[in-house]
């Protein structure tokens, strides 16, 4: 009873944080650009169906594995993704994950309520380890490859003075998984979900987890900050793969592969702050040409591949330094776009495309003037 209220709990919570920042970004983006960057849900989108994947997947390797889990470990996974998302603010990454075994051996003993207590660790340690190891995995996944680009700029004044673009990212999964339960009193039950293989049966239970990422950054681009985030969760991934093998080889360790797992967590999650601050490139004004800190998607801007941090130097064969000469270029062909662009990382590109006819201005590129050109 305790894992379905926690299930509701958790994707009630989970749901309104992501819909929460969906709106947040957009007030945002409207107040300071006048429109949104972006009016599509995409990053709602991700958080349903990239997390319904990744828990697919993680619920058949988990079953597949026999990977039963106690009750009170699922609840103690739980109850530290509520705490996670009411800490969302600050920052979000399941780094975390690998306190809650921890947790259930040493704090669970202590609480009276049977349904937050967990049997002896040299019997579950390594179960433990692979499900968090997929979790990870996964979750190093779905930042790869369905992490839609929804950061939010804001404009801030540089120590010398110069306007400089930092960003705000956040993208949640919900994750419902089916694990299999020790025991066999649920599975007894003709009402409780249950597997039956061979003449060995198993309830079944749903263990509600919400991963993703949520971050803030200055010197480098989000997008650049979620790549090395995601190899970082598939390196701590691996790592937690050894410990499971060593639970399963030596259980009498249990105790001391969950404190190490917990080790790898506190690392994982410092690496993770660290990549925040990697880069020496801040998106800023430039005298070089026009800054954008954002491409609205569908438009002309995006088709053409510009992204934030990019510099537009030419536009239809005129060099441009702000919105009003790059505005002006752009009217000498209403129909057609050229430009010179300077990516972030300093590579020089030619792109073209048609425009919207009779809508030159909607070009889809968001600049330092906080005016969509």
């Amino acid at each position: 009873m305790a894992l379905a209220w926690l299930f509701i709990i958790n994707t009630v919570a989970g749901t309104l944080s992501a819909y929460g920042w969906h709106r947040q970004r957009l007030t945002h983006e409207r107040k300071l650009f006048g429109q949104a960057i972006d009016r599509q849900a995409l990053n709602l989108w991700a958080y349903l169906i990239g997390g319904v994947l990744g828990g697919l997947a993680i619920s058949v390797v988990a079953i597949g594995l026999g990977l039963r889990l106690p009750n009170g470990v699922l609840v103690w996974l739980s109850a530290l993704t509520l705490l996670a998302l009411a800490l969302a603010g600050l920052g979000f990454s399941p780094w975390w994950l690998s306190f809650a075994g921890l947790f259930a051996s040493g704090i669970g003993p202590l609480i009276p309520w049977a349904w937050a207590q967990a049997p002896a660790a040299a019997g579950w340690a390594w179960r433990y380890l692979a499900l968090v190891a997929l979790v990870w995995a996964v979750n190093g996944g779905l930042l790869r490859l369905i992490d839609p680009p929804s950061a939010v700029p804001t404009v801030v004044s540089g120590n010398r003075g110069a306007d400089i673009a930092q960003y705000t990212h956040r993208q949640f999964y919900w994750l419902p998984l089916v694990l299999p339960l020790p025991g066999t009193w649920l599975a007894a039950l003709p009402w409780w979900p249950a597997l039956h293989v061979g003449g060995t049966s198993f309830a079944l239970t749903l263990l509600p987890l919400i991963i993703g990422a949520g971050l803030k950054t200055r010197r480098t681009l989000p997008s650049h900050v979620v790549r090395r985030w995601a190899w970082q969760y598939w390196g701590a991934a691996g790592a937690l793969v050894i410990l499971a093998g060593l639970a399963w080889g030596w259980p009498a360790l249990a105790i001391g592969w969950l404190a190490a797992a917990a080790g790898v967590g506190v690392v994982l999650g410092g690496v993770n702050a660290m990549s925040l601050y990697l880069g020496n490139n801040y998106v800023s004004r430039t005298d070089l040409g026009v800054r954008l800190i954002a491409v609205q998607p569908g438009t002309p801007a995006a088709k053409m591949h510009l992204q934030a941090g990019d510099i537009v130097l030419t536009c239809n064969g005129r060099a441009v330094r702000d919105a009003a000469s790059l505005y002006a270029a752009i009217q000498t062909q209403p129909t057609y776009c050229r430009l010179k662009v300077q990516r972030f990382d300093g590579a020089l590109e030619l792109t073209e495309t048609a425009i919207f006819q009779g809508a030159p201005h909607e070009l889809g590129m968001i600049t330092f003037t906080e005016e969509p050109q």
